[in-house]
C-alpha cells in the first residue's frame, strides 16, 4: 500500500467508526431486548444489568481504536501545526472512547470518561476549524467551526423547549455532530499537498 493510500485508509477510519457504532448497538440490543433507544442510555447495554455486556464494551474499544487511527491519518495529511495539534486531540478522544468500554456504566470513572470523550471531540473539531481557517481554507474551516460550536447550545435549547426523550437520544445527537466533523475533515484532507490532483 502506498503512503497516500494508507493515509486515506486511516482517514476513512473516522467516519467508519460512526457507521460501526450502529452495528455494535444493534448486536448489543439484540442481546438485551428490554433496551430502548427512547428510554435508556447507550451505556446501559454495557452496564451491570445487561446480558453479554462485553458486546457493547469491547465494541466501544474497537471504535476508540478506529478514532485513534483516524487521528493518525489526519496527522499524516495535515498541512499545518494547528491541524497536527487537532489530530492529537482526536487521538485523545479515541482513547476516552475506548475507556468508556473499559469503564462501563456502574463503575466510578464512567461518567468522567464518557463526558470527556465528547468534550475532547468538540475541542478537536474547533482546533481543526481554527487551523483550516488559518490556512485560508474557509469552506471546511467554517463548517467545522459550526459543527464544534452548535451542539452544546442546541442541546440545551432542545432540553429547555421539549426535553430529550432519553440519554441515548442526547448521546446520538452529539455523536452525529462528531461524525459530521470527521466527514468534513476527511474531505478537507483527502488531497494531501504532495498528492497529484488526479490521484
Amino acid at each position: 500500500m502506498t503512503p497516500r493510500r494508507l493515509t486515506r485508509a486511516l482517514l476513512l477510519a473516522g467516519p467508519s467508526a460512526f457507521l460501526a457504532f450502529h452495528l455494535v448497538v444493534a448486536l448489543a440490543a439484540a442481546c438485551n431486548p428490554w433496551w430502548s433507544f427512547w428510554r435508556h442510555a447507550f451505556s446501559d447495554l454495557g452496564g451491570p444489568e445487561a446480558a453479554d455486556p462485553w458486546v457493547y464494551n469491547y465494541g466501544l474499544m474497537l471504535l476508540g481504536a478506529l478514532l485513534t487511527l483516524f487521528s493518525l491519518g489526519l496527522l499524516a495529511a495535515s498541512r499545518s501545526r494547528g491541524a497536527a495539534f487537532a489530530s492529537g486531540l482526536y487521538f485523545t478522544a479515541g482513547i476516552f472512547l475506548a475507556l468508556i468500554g473499559a469503564y462501563p456504566s456502574g463503575t466510578r470513572p464512567h461518567t468522567f470518561v464518557s463526558t470527556w470523550f465528547y468534550v475532547q471531540s468538540l475541542l478537536a473539531t474547533l482546533a481543526l476549524a481554527a487551523a483550516l481557517l488559518h490556512e485560508k481554507r474557509r469552506g471546511p474551516g467554517v463548517a467545522l467551526l459550526l459543527l464544534g460550536l452548535t451542539p452544546l447550545p442546541l442541546a440545551y435549547l432542545v432540553e429547555a423547549l421539549v426535553g430529550w426523550p432519553s440519554v441515548a437520544a442526547l448521546e446520538y445527537f452529539g455523536a452525529a455532530f462528531i461524525a459530521a466533523a470527521a466527514v468534513v475533515a476527511v474531505a478537507a484532507h483527502w488531497q494531501h499537498p504532495r498528492m497529484p490532483a488526479g490521484s
